[in-house]
């Protein structure tokens, strides 16, 4: 990719200027000037097809609110949106977030923040186009390329149980398929799988966080790799929270995945809970699936919600599967289980049963669920899921669309203009 194409359009001529020299000054930025009117921004965006679209909505909240809704309802401008206020005020940013931009930012006080927002778009564009380039090298009729499959586990708040799923989808990928699976750690602070698989990691994605990516080969990649008694492989973010590593970069974790990629049937990646993080926007976008986990409990579901509510603008949605974990525990006063889930209004992929004393004897032996009890409900339910997601079932389990319930009680947590139905 040799520039950005932008379409910035400012609410005065102070901002116009100030937004025209920036943009001028920015050898990645390819522009054909800044508008005042949202008409004349429309017709450059038709003209243009832009990569990232810059609105000042200072002075004129509805007016440039409704512009952002519309060309964020339009499939035949797939750009993003810059929303830029002259002042920091929650509530413009805020609806302006739902409205449909991916960025706010307070211009032309904070100029820095654009330049690096501006930035950082251009190197994730530049990485897609890389990679849609490498496959079509690698695959001149058009085929797929036979890269590994990508699945990433999150989840919007902690304690939901997402390292346990995750751990075991990836045992279970190992056992019933017969699947070469790698199962990476991604927290590059804290090393849950650590406790959980009973291993004691001596490399990590960590300590090669200050190399040049261009020394990154296939022997130091193949040194971070943890061969487990289980016939998993496993690559940590951190050995321990004391390590003193840099964190890694986005370049150097792109190599790791494009390496771990062709060399596994699997990778499925545990990611922190750090939705701002930049690495966990590259790898949700990166994944081939995303499994979001939740449990039934009203903090979890509401969190949940936020975060769908974050995704549907930046991600495609049909490689989001919502797994509702413990979901037989009691989720809310006066409220059946059913009603939560009709008031959450999202399909529910998979539906994981609560088993306390099984997770417990597990950790405590750093074994996987279905080692200790095969039996187990918990158990197979993670196997159907993973069966599903190996493609041995045409439909996922338990995915009843139902019109929300009417009761009320929660519909000021759940109800958005953007949920999914």
């Amino acid at each position: 990719m040799n520039a950005l194409r932008v379409v910035a359009v400012a609410s005065s001529e102070e901002t116009r200027l100030s937004l025209y020299n920036q943009l001028q000054a920015l050898d990645f930025v390819e522009f054909n000037g800044v508008y005042i009117e949202l008409s004349d921004a429309v017709r450059e965006c038709q003209e243009v097809g832009p990569d990232v679209i810059l609105v000042d909505t200072t002075g004129r909240e509805l007016d440039a609110g409704l512009f952002i809704q519309a060309i964020g309802m339009n499939p035949e401008t797939p750009c993003v949106i810059f929303a830029m206020h002259r002042e920091m005020d929650i509530t413009v940013f805020k609806e302006t977030i739902r409205q449909g931009a991916k960025e706010f930012i307070q211009y032309p006080e904070d100029k820095e923040s654009l330049e690096l927002a501006l930035k950082k778009h251009f190197n994730y564009m530049s990485r897609m186009s890389s990679r849609h380039h490498k496959t079509a090298a690698h695959n001149p009729a058009g085929e797929v390329a036979a890269n590994g499959k990508i699945i990433a586990c999150f989840a919007s708040k902690g304690g939901v149980g997402c390292s346990t799923i995750a751990v075991n989808l990836a045992h279970e990928l190992h056992v019933l398929k017969n699947l070469s699976v790698v199962f990476v750690d991604l927290d590059q602070v804290f090393c849950n799988s650590a406790i959980m698989l009973n291993h004691k990691p001596s490399y990590s994605l960590g300590d090669i966080a200050d190399s040049d990516p261009k020394d990154v080969d296939e022997s130091l990649l193949n040194k971070i790799i943890i061969k487990h008694e289980s016939g998993l492989h496993i690559v940590v973010g951190s050995k321990s929270v004391l390590d003193d590593n840099e964190m890694i970069s986005a370049e150097l974790l792109e190599k790791a995945m494009d390496y771990l990629a062709t060399k596994y049937d699997y990778v499925i990646v545990d990611l922190p809970t750090h939705v701002l993080d930049p690495y966990h926007q590259y790898m949700v976008e990166r994944a081939d699936e995303l499994l979001l986990v939740s449990s039934p409990d009203i903090p979890s579901l509401y969190r949940t919600r936020q975060y769908l509510d974050l995704a549907q603008k930046y991600l495609d949605m049909r490689k989001v599967k919502m797994v509702l974990n413990r979901y037989n525990l009691k989720a809310a006063y006066r409220m059946s289980n059913q009603d939560v889930e009709e008031e959450f209004r999202y399909e529910i992929y998979a539906r994981i049963p609560n088993d306390w004393e099984l997770n417990v004897e597990a950790n405590s032996f750093g074994s996987a669920l279905s080692k200790v009890n095969p039996k187990s409900e918990t158990v197979k339910a993670l196997q159907k899921m993973t069966l599903q997601l190996a493609g041995e079932e045409a439909e996922a389990a338990d995915s009843d669309k139902k019109a929300p319930a009417n009761n009320g009680l929660l519909s000021k947590l759940f109800s958005s203009k953007n949920a999914a139905s």
